[in-house]
């Protein structure tokens, strides 16, 4: 522990779980793994109830453990504001203009996965469309997360020989299996290092299934070798990305939303993330447009440009703790001035900071110098206490042109503090993380912000993306809409 309640420091994550989905070569560093580099691979045991509770969040023992091991020492506007800055209410559901939803399990309270079909079974089943028979029955169904952090697509398969997936619990897909897999004579090799390790393997090209959708000849990695905690600790058989194609390993990789897009499989290149706070209930991924439209999220929708179209970021100009003075210039780099010391580049903060909205990240993150002015205001206490805390406030930008346009998203402190089901006892969500000497700086909104608030993610032209935030709506009613549309979306969509 360092110590840290003692220091009444903000604990930190810097754990696989925490970021599972981290590239080193996206402008996000890799985090610290769960276990030092070297450690046997151990299975862990899924607990039979959540370890920690709070209004926004529960978490499971290992990712606790590792919060308790870690301190701070460590749509189509491309002018003006977007449908007036807020888009359309979530009083009415209208299932019209969604395409698919793919129901997400909650694993342990640490990740979220949905099934992946993968290849073509030769045994497959046959159904009779408009465009003739096709075979419907993918040769394996995978658990994989789905990564706004990150573009390319893995696959746990049967070349896999060491680390997790070897396993012999675990899901492969098996080459042999799909009647419709195929690569090169000399396939090419190529590896992606996330927080929670390293994934390694050959690329292969095959069918790929996701929720009522098919893509055909779709590019993946195929795993040969997997090293990690959070991979050893959790059944994950994949990953799938779903940021830009800027970010993918390989270059003539196209990312699996974009190739669904242009294989006309689906409509739009759009999709949105509704994560229940209950785990039993897990989340959904919706696909393919209209997600604003199903009533899973109260008031106004507020929509956000994409200001560098690599991975899903929002342009930060601002960040505060409740009521107080801004403090974004101590996320911003330091630069040595001769005779003077460091100086920050606060002129130049409506383009320098990011805030990026990571599904494959668990909290909230800082560096270390926004970290420590934090800690100052926000500590581990009672959680009947947390009300006196601040707010995190981040001001983002809503039009690119225009600096001056901006719109504020306020986090209380129900959502960023996590309280300890055994002791009572509350602690901050938020992690350190620093940024690389060539990145962007950048804050992190993850999965506990994720469970709160409705996101939509459209990818459009070439500086015409964005992204929508709403408070998400909760509860039976909420649920009942996402069954109804999952119900009619597969009817219509299945082949």
């Amino acid at each position: 522990m360092n110590g840290c309640f003692a220091a009444f420091l903000i604990l930190f994550a810097q754990d696989a779980c925490a970021a599972l989905l981290r590239r080193e070569s996206k402008p996000v560093p890799v985090v610290t793994p769960l276990l030092p580099r070297g450690s046997r691979y151990r299975q862990l045991p899924r607990p039979s109830a959540p370890f920690m509770t709070t209004p926004g969040m529960e978490v499971s023992p290992r990712q606790f453990q590792d919060l308790m091991r870690h301190t701070s020492t460590g749509r189509k506007r491309r002018h003006g504001l977007r449908k007036s800055l807020f888009g359309s209410y979530g009083a009415e559901s209208d299932v019209g203009e969604v395409h698919g939803i793919l129901r997400l399990e909650d694993l342990s309270s640490a990740e979220y996965v949905g099934v992946l079909g993968v290849g073509t079974s030769r045994n497959c089943t046959k159904n009779q469309t408009s465009r003739g028979e096709v075979c419907a029955s993918p040769a394996a169904e995978l658990r994989v997360v789905f990564d706004t952090g990150s573009s390319d697509l893995w696959v746990a398969s049967d070349l896999c020989t060491l680390g997790p997936c070897a396993f012999p619990k675990r899901h492969r897909f098996n080459r042999s299996h799909s009647r419709t897999f195929h690569q090169e004579a000399h396939p090419e090799r190529f590896e992606t290092e996330y927080g929670s390790g390293r994934l390694s393997g050959v690329l292969g090209f095959d069918d790929i299934f996701v929720g009522p959708f098919r893509v055909k000849s779709q590019s993946l990695g195929l795993i040969s070798e997997e090293s990690g905690d959070a991979f050893a600790a959790f059944p994950i058989d994949g990953i799938v990305g779903l940021a830009f194609s800027a970010l993918s390993v390989k270059t003539s990789i196209v990312p699996l939303l974009d190739h669904l897009v242009e294989e006309r499989a689906m409509p739009k290149p759009e999709f949105a993330f509704y994560l229940h706070k209950d785990p039993s209930k897990g989340g959904a991924v919706i696909w393919g447009g209209g997600a604003e439209r199903l009533g899973l999220h109260n008031g106004e929708m507020m929509w956000f440009p994409i200001p560098e179209e690599r991975y899903w970021s929002l342009s930060l100009q601002g960040f505060r703790l409740g009521g107080e003075q801004d403090v974004l210039d101590l996320l911003l780099p330091q630069k040595p001035q001769r005779g003077d010391g460091p100086v920050f580049f606060g002129q130049d903060r409506p383009k320098s900071a990011v805030l990026l909205v990571d599904s494959g990240t668990t909290f909230f993150t800082a560096p270390r110098r926004l970290f420590n002015k934090i800690s100052e205001k926000v500590w581990p206490m009672n959680c009947d206490k947390i009300h006196t805390l601040p707010e995190f406030v981040f001001t983002v930008g809503t039009n690119l042109s225009n600096y001056s346009a901006v719109q504020e998203i306020r986090v209380p402190p129900s959502v960023y503090m996590i309280r300890n089901a055994f002791t009572g006892d509350c602690m901050p969500g938020i992690m350190n993380m620093e940024y690389g000497s060539h990145d962007r700086p950048f804050m992190i909104l993850g999965e506990i912000f994720l469970r709160h608030y409705f996101s939509v993610f459209q990818k459009g032209a070439p500086g015409d993306s964005w992204l929508g935030l709403a408070p998400a709506r909760e509860g039976a009613e909420a649920e009942k809409k996402l069954l109804l549309a999952q119900q009619m979306t597969d009817s219509l969509s299945r082949p």
